[in-house]
């Protein structure tokens, strides 16, 4: 059973009117002691050398413990970015020691240890951040995914329950359930959760991806295709969806479509073109 398109993380923008509003409230100015504007915006920047700057500034600087918290986390993912690791880990530990109770530090923690695959690492820290906020559906998402990823499927489908308990419009709980259905051949439940999270969110592309993966199981080649390209149709850089569409193309019989949907996976990643064939 092959796995389809990533397990899906929540996606928590560390921004100045929430990621920091442990340190301002949100009716305040985006300015706080010791920390400018733009230092924040660097700080929050998705370019991992901008972030370093700016954080790397604020830290530098006189501020309250829940903002400096703020600064080494981000930091510390910009450097994961950039391949740093042991700078991320340095940085991860001081968000987590310089304020124990930032959830997203013990989240952001979790998050690095489970991307070098140290699952147990990531389980005590999203225990953790759960013990902080136990109303944060989301992080019942993080730790089921890492439960699915360390093999531990009993666990990871209590968690999707509770993230979906808390909140029953989590797109993330449905897709990852799915997913987690789908690589253990529950194909019909994967789908059915698959549908949920496209109902939710009918622009959530790696859904029509996994869906489509299910369908192809099934044997539903037209449905798989008609998913991989709607997939396709919402970001049209993709390379998962081309990659499968040709496969399902190729099981059709449709050679030429096939090898056109590899070529475009070959444009857009040219530097893994071993994973780019037919199976």
């Amino acid at each position: 059973m092959r796995y389809g398109f990533p397990l899906v993380a929540a996606i928590f923008a560390l921004s100045t009117s929430s990621a920091m509003a442990a340190a301002a409230p949100r009716t305040a100015a985006p300015t706080l002691p010791g920390a400018s504007t733009s230092q924040m915006l660097l700080c929050n920047s998705p370019d991992p050398a901008r972030a370093i700057i700016g954080c790397s500034a604020i830290i530098g600087g006189s501020v309250t413990p829940e903002l400096m918290s703020v600064a080494y986390s981000n930091r510390g993912v910009a450097y994961q970015k950039r391949g740093e690791n042991d700078k991320a880990l340095a940085d991860l530990d001081s968000a987590v020691k310089t304020d124990p109770k930032n959830v997203n530090a013990y989240r952001g923690r979790g998050d690095f240890y489970q991307a070098i695959g140290e699952y147990g690492r990531a389980l005590q820290d999203y225990n953790q951040a759960i013990v902080l906020a136990p109303k944060d559906s989301e992080l019942f998402v993080q730790r089921a995914n890492n439960y699915i990823l360390s093999g531990d499927a009993m666990h990871a489908f209590s968690d999707y329950e509770q993230a979906i308990a808390l909140n029953p419009k989590s797109v993330a709980a449905y897709a990852n359930r799915g997913e987690a259905y789908r690589v253990q051949g529950e194909n019909d439940r994967a789908i059915q959760d698959y549908d949920f999270a496209l109902k939710l969110d009918s622009k959530f592309a790696p859904a029509y991806v996994n869906r489509g993966l299910a369908e192809e199981d099934k044997g539903d080649l037209a449905r798989a295709i008609a998913d991989f390209t709607a997939a396709i149709k919402i970001d049209p850089k993709m390379v998962s969806a081309y990659d499968e569409r040709a496969n399902a193309y190729e099981q059709t019989g449709a050679h030429d479509r096939a090898a056109a949907d590899i070529a475009q996976a070959l444009k857009l990643d040219p530097g893994n073109a071993d994973l780019h064939k037919l199976r």
